[in-house]
């Protein structure tokens, strides 16, 4: 449970291995990416240490960056073609990526399949849109059953054009009163409350002219594509039978579109994998330098991942060099990424941290502390076994069915708080008389859930000074550890001071005469007002000041006033859990007695539940801010910073995250697109 040690890998490889490398530090989500120029640049890339290669010290004078030839747009919209066409879940399967496989080979294939594929997709889609205008022409066509006129005879006169189409029923007027303006003769075949079907004869010569008028009445024209022999009553018989050749078509091509689904779904979806890792291929080697016959590769690795990144380099590489540098042998001002790791209970509460910031790496990480701190403060506030376990199941809910492990982890755990102070309080759904308090009841002993809610936050407190001891001394930072507020003076004063106003209120006698206690209250402050003049005197820097002097002093002033009033506001701000407490079982009061006024059972029993479902959504909710805000402004001013940058390893799954969060488009172009990983 704490920020993982990191070390940084250089790689020196033969360039016709680079795509191999790239694929097993990929496939291994280990090495979080650094610039490999920038690295050299700075001449931090430890490429001495490869005397046993001459040729890679010789060829290291011409290194450039990495410039990729491949271009994968178009084999990504033939892969993206298939999968659409045959409507195929996005999937990434690892085993066809842990195969040996030669991805031109693929790219062949993919090729070849697409476009049988296509000729007969665009053959369906074809047939489809040819019934569809079968289907609109049958329909203007039965208006015109009752005329026995060759229908092909009159659309092929020499110098008139028949026109057949619909015009809205409001413009039949305007039609009727244009009508000698027009030069074409107009029959109404058809007509109901909202349309009329209209036929035109137009003067070939005119026909522009007609057109313009016809279209300013909204005339909806149907384009005869087909030519038959006869009547218009023929010609729907005709038609009714060419709709039937065309099912039987689509009805044949489908099936041999469904044979070559069956036969190639697993290549389909084996393509889309290995698409998908070279595109990451791809963007892994923009942080690679290069020279003509080598490359050169750097980044972060976990320690607790080197061994399996190793085991599966030496396995298929045995002529990479492989350097490891730790943290102590790097250059000055070269912070690594952050890797957070923690066991089940705690884990999702590193989203918490994370909405903060990210812990440096030489920062302890607060997730064990936020997270056990958290539990405690929201249980204390809204304790309730019946109201807990509901938030348990829909946190439970969240994190297994709606994939949100984060909100759903956080949730579930602290249902479970709420479940354990419920049983500490002796209420199941804010009825107080079906089991017994094992501590207290809230409402009935509301000064001591007020004093415990402060003791509390003197002890939480009281460990986020621990921690800035802790940060300060892995940072050597002695004016934050020793002599701030927030250090070890610090903590002596807001001790004293407890201890002070604790003994005057309970009348005791203290261990030194008040007068001494004031004076070192006194001389804490000006320590505190000191503070960087005397660490500068500690660690030997001058000048003691960074500023002018009656700046610094004028600043310390008012940060001795706020150092007072923080001291104060921080601790009482903790009274708030015993409020909430006390107010979650006086919300279920109010509920109660509104349903002892209602006239019958069943709506005292809805008044109940309402109330229940108001108090877990409404209250609860209020206690999570309330709960977070303690944390945020109380808890972690006191001792993190959040500085650091979040370790994120080149992999499958975080490339996957960007396309689901929209972050990439280079895969997916409809938002409704899955992709899962099997």
């Amino acid at each position: 449970m704490a920020v993982e040690k990191m070390e940084m890998i250089n790689i020196i490889g033969q360039m016709d291995e680079v795509d191999d490398v790239a694929k097993n530090i990929i496939l291994s989500s280990s090495v979080h990416m650094v610039n490999a120029i920038t690295e050299i640049n700075q001449n931090n890339f430890p490429i001495l240490k490869a005397q046993d290669n001459v040729d890679a010290l010789l060829d290291f004078n011409y290194i450039k960056q990495y410039n990729s030839q491949k271009n994968l747009q178009e084999i990504e919209r033939k892969v993206e073609g298939l999968l659409d066409i045959f409507e195929i879940k996005r999937r990434v399967k690892f085993k066809y990526l842990n195969e040996e496989y030669d991805f031109k080979e693929d790219i062949r294939e993919i090729n070849e399949l697409y476009e049988v594929v296509r000729e007969k997709h665009e053959k369906v889609s074809s047939l489809y849109d040819e019934s569809k205008n079968i289907e609109k022409l049958e329909q203007y066509l039965r208006y015109l059953r009752h005329i026995n006129v060759n229908l092909d005879e009159v659309l092929d006169m020499k110098y008139i054009k028949m026109k057949l189409g619909i015009i809205p029923k409001y413009n039949v007027d305007k039609l009727k009163k244009n009508y000698e303006n027009i030069s074409a003769i107009v029959f109404k075949v058809f007509s109901d409350i909202d349309m009329a079907v209209v036929m035109a004869f137009v003067p070939k010569p005119v026909e522009i002219e007609v057109d313009r008028v016809l279209m300013s009445l909204n005339f909806d024209e149907i384009n005869i594509n087909v030519k038959f022999k006869g009547t218009p009553s023929n010609w729907i018989d005709m038609l009714s039978q060419r709709k039937e050749e065309i099912k039987r078509e689509i009805h044949s091509i489908r099936s041999e579109l469904s044979e070559i689904k069956t036969k190639s779904f697993k290549k389909i979806e084996m393509y889309y994998s290995r698409l998908i890792m070279e595109f990451k291929i791809e963007e892994l080697k923009n942080y690679i330098a290069c020279t003509n016959e080598f490359f050169y590769l750097t980044g972060w690795v976990p320690f607790f991942k080197k061994r399996n990144l190793m085991k599966r380099l030496e396995k298929n590489h045995k002529n990479l060099i492989v350097i490891f540098k730790e943290t102590k042998d790097l250059r000055e001002g070269l912070n690594p990424p952050t890797c957070l790791r923690n066991g089940y209970l705690l884990t999702p509460f590193q989203s918490i941290v994370k909405m903060y910031g990210i812990p440096s790496y030489n920062e302890l990480d607060p997730t064990a502390f936020v997270g056990i701190s958290y539990m405690l403060l929201f249980g204390a506030m809204f304790g309730d076994v019946g109201q807990g376990l509901v938030l348990f199941l829909i946190g439970e809910i969240l994190n297994r069915f709606k994939r949100r492990p984060n909100l759903g982890g956080v949730l579930a755990r602290l249902g479970i708080s709420s479940t354990i102070f419920g049983f500490l309080y002796g209420s199941v759904f804010g009825y107080e008389d079906i089991i017994n308090a094992l501590v207290v009841r809230p409402m009935e002993d509301i000064n001591l859930m007020l004093i415990a809610a402060i003791v509390l936050g003197i002890v939480l407190l009281s460990i986020g000074y621990l921690y800035n001891f802790i940060n300060s001394y892995k940072r050597r930072d002695v004016e934050n550890g020793i002599f701030s507020r927030n250090g070890v003076v610090g903590l002596s004063f807001y001790w004293l001071i407890l201890y002070y106003i604790a003994a005057k209120v309970l009348d005791k006698e203290t261990f030194l005469p008040s007068g001494v206690i004031t004076i070192i209250l006194i001389i804490l402050l000006i320590v505190m007002v000191l503070k960087e003049p005397l660490s500068n005197l500690v660690k030997g820097v001058r000048p003691l000041y960074s500023e002018s002097v009656s700046d610094y002093y004028i600043e310390g002033g008012f940060g001795i006033l706020e150092t007072l009033l923080s001291l104060l506001s921080n601790t009482l701000s903790f009274i708030r859990v015993g409020a909430f407490a006390i107010n979650h079982v006086g919300l279920f009061i109010a509920f109660a007695t509104l349903a002892k006024m209602m006239a019958n059972n069943v709506e005292s029993a809805a008044t109940m539940v309402l109330g229940n479902i108001i108090i877990i959504g409404l209250e609860g909710l209020i206690v999570f801010i309330q709960g977070l805000r303690l944390e945020y402004y109380e808890l972690f001013s006191k001792y993190f910073s959040g500085t650091g940058y979040e370790y994120n390893p080149c992999c499958i799954t975080s490339y996957l995250d960007d396309i689901k969060k929209g972050i990439l488009s280079k895969i997916t172009k409809k938002q409704s697109t899955l992709v899962s990983i099997e």
